[in-house]
């Protein structure tokens, strides 16, 4: 079931935003009164619901919203008090009474609250995706509480066939969701899925954007590599040379998604960066610099492979300022891989050897590491691969 919390904070947040100064508007005693006197109704139960998020409307505010509705029967305040006084007694006729205020008034914060509420109530996860974005297209002010929710929301059960919908037409809270949702370990499995249908169903939304490496980082950050790599390759198809386990490994192709690609350092004493027409990574480093350069994540399994790479330098450097370092991606995975080779210049090649093991995923890393003492660099890399031996 929906987390009805989830449905009364946003109702209380709705009434307590939504009704301005109804005792004013009354005391003048001109129309539109009958709308002043329904949205009464409604300050009155915010002021209790603030005190007890579940509270229900009391006999007085119901008077109120009767009364309105008689001179008023369009006031969409009126019918949603009456709806939500129903709510426990008929359900039913609660709900029939909250879907005809949702349609004579899109704007309602409150109507769209209660319709959340109540889809939340009755586990129905696609009317609950529905109107909460309706409710963000509505009300700019609460799209914040609401995409919060709605990023919760899509870890449950069901939310990835409710959300591709929702999220299909490219609303323009979209972005909004999507920053949102990658800060949410546990929703990222479902996010990647809504992600990868939006991609290749008939929406086909394949443009990049910053929140889909977010995406793809985050899913490696948790484990789960293989959805990663599912939609790293949905949004943007790897290219790797015949043999060679790394993607763009010569430099040339246009860059896939981190970490199934190059992911540069981009630091002050140390950065990278890829030149395509020329087909080279090109490092930078000054002195004391220590760190990765260029990483990806590949997925090994135990055995023997051959590690090559061509490289020169514009000044001399030792034979230990560049390595590769291969290690184990998978958090709290007990690993005897960690592997270190030294890459000094020219046209060069070593054997690695892979230990059996449970860890199937790791870093492949070029690393640089400089003494407080020593001049930069500057380093181009044209090619580097890795290879099982036959």
């Amino acid at each position: 079931m929906l987390p009805l919390g989830i449905g009364v904070g946003l109702s209380s947040y709705a009434i307590s935003n939504e009704t301005r100064a109804p005792r004013k508007a009354l005391a003048v005693g001109v129309p539109p009164s009958a709308i002043a006197s329904g949205n009464l109704a409604l300050q009155s139960l915010s002021v209790r619901r603030e005190r007890d998020g579940r509270t229900g409307v009391n006999a007085r505010e119901v008077a109120m919203a009767q009364r309105a509705y008689r001179s008023e029967p369009l006031a969409a305040s009126a019918v949603a008090v009456q709806a939500l006084s129903l709510s426990d007694e008929v359900p039913k006729q609660s709900q029939a009474l909250l879907e005809l205020a949702g349609k004579l008034s899109r704007r309602s914060i409150l109507v769209n609250a209660s319709l959340i509420e109540a889809a939340a109530k009755r586990d129905d996860r696609r009317a609950f995706f529905l109107w909460l974005s309706r409710a963000m297209l509505t009300n700019s002010e609460a799209s914040l509480a609401y995409g919060t929710a709605m990023a919760e929301a899509t870890a449950r059960d069901g939310a990835v066939d409710a959300l591709i919908d929702v999220l299909g037409p490219k609303p323009r809270w979209a972005d909004t969701y999507w920053q949102l949702v990658v800060r949410r370990p546990d929703s990222l499995t479902n996010a990647a899925k809504i992600r990868t249908a939006l991609a290749q169903g008939r929406w086909r939304q394949t443009e990049i954007g910053r929140t889909d490496e977010d995406l793809v980082l985050g899913l490696a950050g948790i484990g789960s590599f293989k959805e990663a790599r599912q939609l790293a390759e949905a949004l943007r198809p790897a290219k790797t040379t015949k043999g060679n386990l790394l993607v763009n490994g010569a430099f040339s192709g246009e860059e896939s998604l981190a970490p199934f690609d190059w992911r540069l350092a981009t630091l002050g004493n140390l950065g990278a960066s890829i030149d395509t027409r020329n087909g080279q990574l090109l490092i930078s480093a000054v002195g004391g610099a220590s760190g990765s350069a260029a990483q990806q994540i590949v997925q090994l399994a135990p055995g023997n492979y051959r590690l090559a790479w061509k490289l020169s330098s514009n000044t001399p450097m030792s034979t230990d300022a560049i390595r590769v370092r291969i290690f184990c991606a998978e958090p709290g995975v007990d690993s005897n891989t960690p592997i270190s080779i030294r890459m000094p210049a020219g046209k060069r090649s070593s054997n690695v050897k892979v230990s059996d093991g449970i860890c199937r995923w790791h870093w492949f890393s070029i690393e640089v590491a400089l003494p407080d003492d020593a001049p930069g660099i500057d380093v181009m890399l044209s090619e580097i691969s890795l290879a099982p031996m036959s």
